[in-house]
């Protein structure tokens, strides 16, 4: 069964997910989902449960940080640096340097660039740019639904074309992925909707660990819906997460750890009457 989360801002979307999953016998539940009317707001309470939550991880792991795991979606930094198309080669270089061999590298990298027949490659993220700029100047965006970050393989023609069929940029890499039982990618999916003229994005896990990564997770996504937006000349829209399976990890150090961590977090009570009025 299902359980949704509507909330305004990232982190009160991450805390409702969390205290759910703390709740469970298990620490665990299916096709747990948060939807963010205002993903890109954060506020100085925000802020605050954020930094508690980085105290948390670093207890646990001194590399682990919410901000590191938002870099592995989106370089929020190095955009902001360099700009577009800049950052693309800027990032690239990053990786190229500090990629830990025999690790398949990070989400972004695998949205930036993607191999194509024999030694050719392209840049998915940004043709999900070029094809919304084109919507916009030439007022087709009727086009909802052809925008998509997802599962296919590599190999296959890209369409350039206009024509409002799906248009797949992986995250998930057959080639490379296929055999791995642990440590292939968790987000497998992300996909952009044009609608009412703001870029609403989905993103669709197969397995989401709510402390170590998910508030990071969700950082990085709002930033990659932001580049798309501004970059195309639209507005953001709504972010949805849904996590086919949720797991309350051991990424504060245990679950008695976890839930006096949630406990001491601001809850979300005048934001639920904010929605529901």
């Amino acid at each position: 069964m299902a359980e949704v989360f509507q909330r305004s801002r990232v982190v009160q979307a991450w805390l409702a997910g969390a205290r759910y999953l703390s709740e469970q016998k298990s620490l665990d539940a299916r096709n747990v989902i948060l939807e963010i009317n205002t993903p890109q707001l954060i506020t100085a309470e925000d802020r605050a449960a954020i930094n508690d939550v980085n105290c948390a991880l670093q207890k646990k792991n001194s590399t682990r940080s919410v901000m590191t795991a938002a870099g592995t979606i989106f370089p929020q930094r190095i955009y902001q640096r360099y700009g577009r198309p800049e950052w693309y080669k800027k990032y690239k270089e990053v990786i190229e340097r500090g990629k830990v061999p025999g690790t398949w590298g990070t989400y972004a990298m695998r949205m930036i660039e993607r191999k194509g027949d024999g030694d050719t490659s392209f840049n998915p993220l940004d043709k999900i740019i070029e094809k919304l700029t084109a919507m916009r100047e030439r007022d087709k965006s009727f086009f909802k639904s052809a925008y998509e970050l997802g599962i296919c393989d590599p190999s296959e023609d890209i369409d350039h074309t206009f024509n409002g069929e799906g248009f797949e940029l992986p995250t998930y890499d057959p080639r490379i992925d296929r055999n791995s039982y642990m440590g292939s990618p968790c987000l497998s999916h992300v996909t952009f909707k044009l609608i009412d003229g703001k870029i609403d994005l989905t993103a669709i896990y197969r397995s989401h660990y709510y402390a170590e990564r998910a508030l990071g997770n969700l950082i990085g996504l709002s930033q990659l819906q932001d580049y798309v937006a501004k970059e195309s000349g639209f507005e953001p829209g709504v972010m949805t997460c849904v996590s086919t399976y949720a797991k309350l990890d051991v990424g504060f150090g245990g679950i008695r750890a976890a839930r006096e961590l949630l406990d001491s977090l601001p809850n979300d009570e005048s934001l639920t009457k904010e929605l529901s009025a």
